[in-house]
């Protein structure tokens, strides 16, 4: 009797022939591409070309017009309200510039989750949130403050000890850089591969960051016409022959000449 092969594990995240339409435009015209446990998983592409969309859609907060995208072994074309939302509990999310509420402390913006989305007392929710602001690297005293007395740097980790709240399985960030000096994207991004070691954390981050690319994702896509145009790790997408590709990334074929140093 010929051994039992073990089936590959199903990709965290499985788009198949996604198509999708805002108004008269085509803005993904065939996408598919597969995000892995454990690895940290960037889509780029140029400004307009569908990535934040296609992150929306992910977390059933768009649905396309045609297509599967099945997360964390669920289709959620289609999914109902309910299993959305219990779907959205499984994944932390990082909106550009963080969007943290102005009028709440860093302290309750990261409790906040634990609030609305677990019966814990409020101790536990304060001691929690505690934890979580010391392991992106805050010192408790952030805790204390509202968002506008932080720097962009602090204010990005902030938003991401509230994304991790929950203990999610997925983590989407979308263009956790912008607005970042060099340095602060730096550390940002050393903090993600950390939380993707300790945690065990897959990462899907959207991005037109060529520093973030080179120096933090394991598998890159780069999306452009509606479609995948070039897959693989950075080095492989930055020698790709797409025009599309060659003109995005000039002077990188090979080698990372774009990262940050």
């Amino acid at each position: 009797m010929a051994p039992t092969v073990p089936s590959a594990p199903e990709p965290v995240i499985a788009a198949r022939d996604v198509h999708t339409r805002v108004g008269a435009d085509v803005v993904h015209a065939g996408v598919t591409l597969d995000v892995h446990r454990g690895r940290i998983f960037a889509l780029a592409g140029p400004s307009g070309c569908g990535k934040t969309l296609l992150l929306r859609e992910v977390l059933a907060l768009h649905v396309p017009d045609s297509g599967s995208i099945r997360v964390l072994g669920r289709e959620v074309v289609g999914i109902g309200h309910e299993e959305a939302l219990e779907l959205r509990r499984r994944c932390g999310v990082v909106f550009e510039r963080g969007a943290l509420f102005s009028s709440l402390t860093v302290a309750e913006n990261v409790s906040l989750p634990l609030r609305e989305r677990s019966r814990l007392g409020r101790r536990v929710r304060d001691e929690l949130a505690a934890m979580k602001i010391a392991l992106v690297g805050l010192p408790a005293s952030a805790g204390l403050k509202y968002p506008s007395q932080l720097s962009g740097g602090m204010r990005r980790r902030a938003a991401l000890a509230r994304a991790i709240a929950l203990d999610p399985e997925l983590l989407l960030l979308d263009e956790p850089s912008a607005g970042l000096d060099p340095s602060s994207g730096r550390e940002f991004e050393e903090l993600v591969r950390h939380l993707n070691d300790v945690l065990g954390l897959t990462v899907f981050v959207v991005t037109r960051d060529l520093g973030l690319l080179w120096n933090l994702a394991d598998h890159v896509a780069f999306l452009a016409g509606g479609q995948i145009v070039a897959a693989g790790t950075m080095a492989e997408v930055s020698r790709s022959d797409a025009p599309v590709v060659r003109a995005y990334f000039p002077g990188t074929r090979g080698g990372p000449a774009g990262a940050r140093r």
